[in-house]
């Protein structure tokens, strides 16, 4: 896969069983932006953001990080500061806020957790790879994550771009607790073997991911 360059991120309400996807924040002309997913904004009872993000409306600006997001980033002359950093991956001396957000920023008591967005074009290849690499039909990998089958074979195709399909595709190819989620509520859709070899599969790759991360 492409090298991957971090734009924003996502934000997901994380509860016992769960994780759903609140909405995105994102940098747009020196301006952040915070935009609530549809599905969440019209949920009953969903929870606000934070006291910036009233549910009242569905996007918001700001010149610079929204106060109660910045409050997620540990403080540098926190002692604890460069432990928290190594202990994510991250240097200590990282100043990139999106970074920031979706590592040392998701630590805490906050219910809210924040993936990186990542600048790439989707390689129609990579989804395929993917989706293989999890031994899935395309019928049983659109019904278990939920997305239309003639999205998809047209995706991996080549012949859709920028649809909220491929930001689904995007979030289910570098988050395997996310993938495993839709694996479990979703078992049905699969023979036992193939749940068990996609489910360990994807094992795999959160144990890699978080290797990598501890070392």
């Amino acid at each position: 896969m492409q090298a991957l360059k971090t734009i924003g991120v996502f934000v997901f309400l994380k509860k016992r069983k769960t994780q759903t996807l609140v909405g995105r924040l994102y940098k747009i002309d020196q301006k952040f932006i915070f935009s609530y997913e549809d599905s969440y904004f019209n949920a009953r009872n969903s929870i606000a953001l934070g006291p910036e993000f009233p549910l009242t409306q569905k996007e918001f600006s700001s010149d610079r990080l929204f106060p109660s997001l910045e409050d997620r980033i540990p403080s540098t002359q926190n002692p604890a500061y460069s432990e928290y950093c190594l202990a994510m991956g991250i240097d200590p001396k990282e100043q990139d806020l999106f970074i920031l957000l979706s590592t040392v920023g998701s630590k805490g008591p906050s219910s809210f957790i924040f993936y990186p967005i990542f600048k790439r074009d989707i390689n129609p290849k990579d989804i395929v790879e993917f989706r293989n690499m999890l031994g899935l039909t395309t019928r049983e990998f659109a019904a278990v994550f939920e997305i239309s089958q003639n999205s998809l074979n047209a995706i991996e195709r080549g012949r859709i771009r920028g649809s909220e399909i491929l930001k689904r595709l995007e979030i289910l190819m570098h988050f395997p607790s996310v993938t495993l989620y839709f694996l479990l509520v979703n078992s049905g859709y699969l023979v036992h073997e193939k749940w068990v070899f996609a489910t360990e599969k994807l094992k795999g790759m959160l144990q890699k991911i978080t290797y990598e991360k501890n070392s």
